[in-house]
C-alpha cells in the first residue's frame, strides 16, 4: 500500500508542477535555396547559462515544430539537419510572454559557403540518418564508471530489462556492433555489460537486413534489431578500459576488467571477470547454444538412450537451471580481434572461456489430478554442477569484386562438465497417506566437442534485383560421459508377491555424435519495378548415433560387472528433408508484401538395439507450407506488421521408439510408432509507433498459434504412484499471447511514464488414466513505471506490477487454480558533493494463494556509496551491501500441466562488499574528465 501511495503522490506532484511549466515556443524551418520547408530537422532547447538540455523535437512534413511545458527562463534554440548548416536563436519565456512564435527559421544548404559559422561544436541529442536513429551519447548523463548498459537505459525508446536484455522500439536487440564490427560474436551483453559508457560517441539503432536481403536490397522479414556503438575519435587511436576488484563478507568476491586498443580498422579487446556474486558479463549464449546442439542429438535417439543421456549426459547438467536463482560462481575471459586484411577481406575472430558453477537447493510440491481424485508429490534436491567451456569464432567476408563475394563463418567449442545431483522425494495419496518415498544420487562427468562452418557465396548480376546465393552449412558434434546412479524406493501397500523396496545401483558410459549439413540455393529475379520473384531449393541431412552401456552393482564381489540389457542400447538415426519454394516479394514506398509456398518432404529413419529387442523406425512426411508477410509504414516511425507461416515439427525418434524406458522406476516412458508430425499455423501481428524526439512510443505485439496433431502425454498412474507415459496426437491446441507498451514524457519532472501489460490464453490437452484433461490457462500482467530526473544530480525510478494466472481443468473443476503475484520496485541514483555518489534499489514481491510454505513476500534491498578520486577521477572506491534485509528467496508456480507445482529455490543473500575501480586511458580523457565542445549535457 505504501508503494501505491508513493506512485499516487508522484502523479499529483506531476500535475502540480505542470501548472507552473506552461510556456511554449513554436516556428517553421525552411531552406534558403527554394524556400521549401525542412522536414525531420532536430530542434533542441538548451538552458542559456550552461547549455543543459531542456527538450527537443523534430519538425513535421511542413517544417513546423512546437515545444510546450517550458518553465520561465532564458534559453537557446538550436536547429540542426544533416543536409544544412545549423542555426541558433535566443528565447526568453516569462510571465509577460509565455508563448514565443519564431515564425520562419532559415537553414543554409551545406553545399553553400556561409560567411560566418553560426553554430560549432554542438551535436543534437537525437538525429536521423535515413532509417537509423542516432543518439548523441554526450547528451545523456550517466554515473561514473558506467557501462554501455547504463547509457542505453537513458535513451528514449530504448529499454533494458533486469536480465540485461535490450529492447529498442519494442523489439529485442539481437546484435550489438562496435564501429560496425562484431564484438565477441553475436552476444549483445558482452558489449553492453563490459564496454565503458564514456568511450561511446554515438549510439545508432536500426534494422540490420539479413545477408540475403542485403544482397537483393529487399527486406525478407529476417532483419534484426541492431545497435551500433560508434566510439569517440580519441578512443580509436589508443588504449582505454577499466579494472575492478572487490571483496566482501561470506567469502564473496568480484573482479572484472576490459582493455581495448583501436587504431583505424584494427580493433583489439580483452575482457575478464570472476565472481561468486551472481554478476554476469555475458549471457552464456555459447554455453547454451552448444548444450542445445547436444540436446538435439539426444532427442534424435531411441527411447532408453534418450532418457539415459538426459539423466546423465554432461551437456544436460545446465539445461534445467534458472539463471536468476541459486548461487553462481563464474570465471570467464576472452579476446576479440577485427581488422581489414589487404583491401578485400573483412576479418573478425574471438576466443572465449567460461567456468560456470551454479549451486541450487530447491523444494518442490506438486498436486497431480486424477479423474476421481488427486495425489501429492514432494521433493527436495541439491545440485552442484560445473561447466568449463571454450569457444572460438572466426569470420572472413571476402569481396572478390563488385559482383561476387564469399563469407566464411566458423566456430569450434570444447566443454567439460561435472554433475552432482541429489534428491529425496515422497508421493502421498489424496488423503495424505504415503504411496512411496525414496532418494536418488546422480553423478556424471563428460566432455563434448563441436565444430560448425557456414559458407555463403553471393553474386549480383548487372540487372538490379537479379541475384544468386549458395550456402553450405556443416556441423560436427561428439560427446562422451561416465555416470553413476544410486536410487532406493520404498513402496507402501504392495501385495505379498511384490518386494516392498526397489533399488538401482549402476554405472554407465555413453558416447554419441551428431553430424549434419544443409545446402541451399536462392535465385531472385526482378519483376516490374517493385517486385522480386524468389526461387529456393534446399537439402538437409542430420545423422546421429549413441552407444550406452550400463552395469549393475554386483553385491557378491562388490563390482559393477552385471550388464543391464534393458538399459544398454545403441541407436543410429537419420533425419533428412528436401525443400523447394517460390515466393513473390513486392516493396513500395509504404507497403511491403510477400507470399510464398514451400514444398517439404522429410524422412526419418532409425534403428535401436535395446537388450534383445531391435526396432526399426521409417517414416516419411510431406507438407505444403504457405507463408505470408504484410508490412505497412504509416510513417517512418509508425508501421504495422502481419506475418503468417505454417511450421512442421517432426516426432523425435525417442517419441516413436516403442521400447519402455525404465531408468526411473517411478516414471516409465514408452514411444508411439504411430505418431504424426505436428503442423502449426502461426500468426504474428505487431504495431509500432515511436517518436524518439518526444520520448513517446506505443508498441503492441500479438501471437496466435494453432497446432494440429499436437504431441502430448498419455499418462497412466497406479495406486503406488508409478506413472507410465506414452505420447499421442491431439487436435484443437492453440495459444494467444500479447504485449502492449505505452510510454509518455513527464516534462515537469524531466522524465517519463511507461504503462505495459502482457496477456495470454492457451488451450492444451493431456490424458490421465484414459480420461482427457483439457487445460485452459489465462495470464495478465499490467505494470506502470516512472523514470524521473528532478535535477541533473538525481535520478529516480518507481514501478509497480501485478501478475494474474488462472488455470481451469476439465478433469476436475474443483482443482481450478487462481493466483496473484505483485511486484513493486524503486531505484535512486544521487550525485552528492565532493565526488560522492549514492545508489539504492528496492523491490518487493508478494506471492498470493500459494501452497503452505510457498506463500511468501520477498523484499530485496541493495545500496552502495562511492567516491571518485585520483587525477581526472580515475579511481573509485565503493561500499556496497546486497539484500540488506536478508530475505532474498526464489518462489514460483506452474499450473499448465496435469498438476500444480510450487517451488522454492535458494538465492544469494546478504553480504557487504568493498571494491576499487581504476580507469585506464593512454589517449584522450579518462572517466570523469570534462570534454570540451563535444555535446550537450542533458537535464532529463
Amino acid at each position: 500500500m505504501q508503494k501505491n501511495y508513493l506512485l499516487l503522490l508522484a502523479c499529483l506532484f506531476t500535475l502540480a508542477a505542470h501548472a507552473q511549466r506552461n510556456g511554449s515556443v513554436k516556428g517553421t524551418v525552411t531552406d534558403t535555396v527554394a524556400g521549401k520547408p525542412v522536414a525531420s530537422a532536430t530542434v533542441t532547447l538548451l538552458q542559456k547559462k550552461d547549455s543543459s538540455l531542456v527538450s527537443f523535437v523534430m519538425t513535421g512534413d511542413r517544417g513546423d515544430f512546437e515545444i510546450t511545458g517550458i518553465p520561465y527562463g532564458e534559453y537557446r534554440l538550436l536547429v540542426t539537419h544533416i543536409n544544412y548548416h545549423g542555426s541558433s536563436r535566443s528565447v526568453t519565456i516569462s510571465a509577460a510572454q509565455p508563448h514565443v512564435n519564431l515564425d520562419r527559421i532559415l537553414l543554409y544548404d551545406l553545399s553553400r559557403t556561409l560567411g560566418e559559422v553560426v553554430v560549432t561544436g554542438e551535436a543534437p541529442p537525437v538525429t536521423l540518418l535515413g532509417d537509423t536513429v542516432q543518439y548523441n551519447a554526450g547528451s545523456f548523463r550517466t554515473p561514473p564508471n558506467a557501462s554501455v548498459e547504463q547509457l542505453l537505459k537513458k535513451l528514449p525508446g530504448v529499454q533494458v530489462e533486469k536480465d540485461g536484455t535490450v529492447k529498442a522500439q519494442g523489439q529485442e536487440v539481437k546484435r550489438v556492433l562496435v564501429d560496425g564490427k562484431e564484438f565477441f560474436g553475436t552476444d549483445p551483453k558482452v558489449a553492453t555489460k563490459n564496454l565503458p559508457a564514456d568511450a561511446i560517441d554515438k549510439v545508432q539503432v536500426y534494422e540490420r537486413l539479413s545477408d540475403a536481403a542485403q544482397l537483393t536490397g529487399f527486406d525478407d522479414g529476417n532483419s534484426e534489431k541492431t545497435i551500433n556503438l560508434k566510439l569517440k575519435e580519441d578512443k580509436k587511436k589508443g588504449m582505454f578500459g577499466k579494472a575492478m576488484a572487490g571483496a566482501g563478507t561470506d567469502d564473496r568476491y568480484e573482479g572484472r576488467f576490459n582493455l581495448n586498443s583501436f587504431k583505424g580498422a584494427r580493433q583489439f579487446s580483452a575482457i575478464g571477470l570472476a565472481n561468486n556474486t551472481n554478476a554476469e558479463g555475458f549471457s552464456f549464449m555459447d554455453l547454451m547454444s552448444f548444450s542445445g546442439e547436444m540436446n538435439r542429438m539426444r532427442q534424435g535417439g531411441g527411447g532408453n538412450a534418450s532418457f539415459a543421456m538426459n539423466a546423465n549426459d554432461p551437456m544436460a547438467a545446465l539445461l534445467g537451471n534458472n539463471s536468476s536463482n541459486g548461487i553462481r560462481t563464474v570465471w570467464a575471459g576472452g579476446v576479440n580481434y577485427n581488422n581489414i586484411i589487404g583491401k578485400k577481406t573483412d576479418f573478425s575472430g574471438s576466443y572465449f572461456y567460461n567456468h560456470y558453477n551454479p549451486y541450487l537447493e530447491s523444494t518442490i510440491q506438486r498436486e497431480y489430478f486424477l479423474p476421481d481424485s488427486s495425489y501429492f508429490y514432494k521433493q527436495q534436491s541439491t545440485s552442484d554442477n560445473i561447466n568449463d567451456g571454450h569457444r572460438l569464432n572466426l569470420t572472413a567476408d571476402i569481396q572478390l569484386d563488385s559482383f561476387h563475394s564469399i563469407k566464411i563463418t566458423s566456430s569450434a567449442g570444447y566443454q567439460e562438465t561435472r554433475k552432482n545431483e541429489y534428491r529425496n522425494y515422497q508421493t502421498l495419496s489424496g488423503d495424505l497417506q504415503p504411496a512411496n518415498e525414496g532418494f536418488s544420487d546422480n553423478q556424471s562427468s563428460g566432455s563434448g566437442r563441436n565444430f560448425r562452418n557456414d559458407l555463403l557465396f553471393r553474386k549480383k548480376f548487372p540487372r538490379q534485383g537479379r541475384t544468386l546465393s549458395l550456402s553450405l552449412q556443416t556441423s560436427f558434434n561428439s560427446t562422451e560421459s561416465e555416470g553413476s546412479l544410486l536410487s532406493v524406493n520404498h513402496f507402501y501397500n504392495r501385495g505379498a508377491s511384490l518386494p516392498e523396496y526397489d533399488s538401482i545401483h549402476q554405472r554407465n558410459s555413453t558416447s554419441g555424435s551428431l553430424n549434419s549439413y544443409n545446402a541451399r540455393a536462392v535465385y531472385t529475379e526482378p519483376l516490374f519495378k517493385h517486385s522480386l520473384l524468389e526461387f529456393s531449393v534446399s537439402r538437409s541431412n542430420t545423422s546421429s548415433s549413441s552407444d550406452k552401456i550400463t552395469y549393475d552393482y554386483n553385491w557378491q564381489n562388490g563390482k559393477f560387472d552385471q550388464l543391464n540389457e534393458q538399459l544398454t542400447n545403441n541407436f543410429e538415426n537419420t533425419y533428412a528433408y528436401t525443400n523447394a519454394g517460390l515466393r513473390l516479394r513486392s516493396q513500395y514506398k509504404k507497403l511491403s508484401l510477400a507470399a510464398g509456398l514451400n514444398w517439404q518432404q522429410a524422412a526419418l529413419e532409425g534403428k535401436v538395439i535395446a537388450g534383445t529387442q531391435d526396432s526399426v523406425i521409417r517414416e516419411t512426411f510431406t507438407n505444403l507450407l504457405p507463408t505470408f508477410r504484410f508490412k505497412y509504414d504509416f510513417s517512418r516511425y509508425r508501421h504495422l506488421n502481419i506475418n503468417y507461416a505454417a511450421i512442421t515439427t517432426q516426432p523425435e525418434i525417442a517419441q516413436l521408439q516403442p521400447v519402455p524406458d525404465i531408468s526411473d522406476p517411478l516414471n516409465i516412458r514408452e514411444g508411439n510408432p504411430d505418431l504424426q508430425p505436428e503442423l502449426t499455423h502461426a500468426v504474428q501481428l505487431s504495431y509500432v509507433a515511436v517518436d524518439p524526439f518526444r520520448n513517446k512510443h506505443l508498441f503492441a505485439f500479438f501471437n496466435l498459434r494453432q497446432t494440429q496433431n499436437k504431441i502430448v502425454d498419455y499418462d497412466i498412474v497406479d495406486s503406488l504412484g508409478v506413472k507410465r507415459t506414452r505420447p499421442v496426437n491431439v487436435d484443437g491446441i492453440y495459444s494467444i499471447t500479447g504485449n502492449i507498451h505505452w510510454g509518455l514524457p513527464l516534462r515537469p519532472l524531466n522524465g517519463s511514464v511507461n504503462f505495459s501489460s502482457n496477456m495470454g490464453y492457451s488451450k492444451t490437452k493431456q490424458f490421465i488414466n484414459t480420461v482427457a484433461n483439457t487445460i485452459r490457462t489465462f495470464t495478465l500482467g499490467p505494470a506502470v513505471r516512472f523514470d524521473l530526473s528532478p535535477s541533473d544530480k538525481l535520478d529516480l525510478s518507481l514501478g509497480a506490477g501485478l501478475n494474474y494466472n488462472s488455470s481451469t481443468y476439465s478433469l476436475q473443476a474443483a482443482y481450478n487454480t487462481r493466483y496473484f503475484s505483485q511486484q513493486y520496485d524503486a531505484d535512486i541514483n544521487w550525485q552528492l558533493p565532493a565526488n560522492f555518489y549514492f545508489s539504492t534499489s528496492f523491490s518487493y514481491t508478494v506471492n498470493n494463494q500459494r501452497a503452505e510454505g510457498f506463500d511468501a513476500a520477498v523484499p530485496l534491498w541493495t545500496a552502495s556509496c562511492s567516491r571518485q578520486f585520483l587525477r581526472f577521477n580515475r579511481g573509485e572506491l565503493k561500499l556496497s551491501v546486497f539484500d540488506i534485509l536478508d530475505r532474498n528467496l526464489g518462489i514460483s508456480r506452474t499450473s499448465n500441466q496435469n498438476y500444480v507445482e510450487d517451488s522454492r529455490v535458494n538465492n544469494l543473500q546478504r553480504f557487504f562488499q568493498l571494491s576499487f575501480t581504476y580507469s585506464l586511458s593512454k589517449t584522450g580523457l579518462p572517466a570523469g574528465g570534462e570534454e570540451k565542445g563535444g555535446g550537450i549535457r542533458i537535464m532529463r
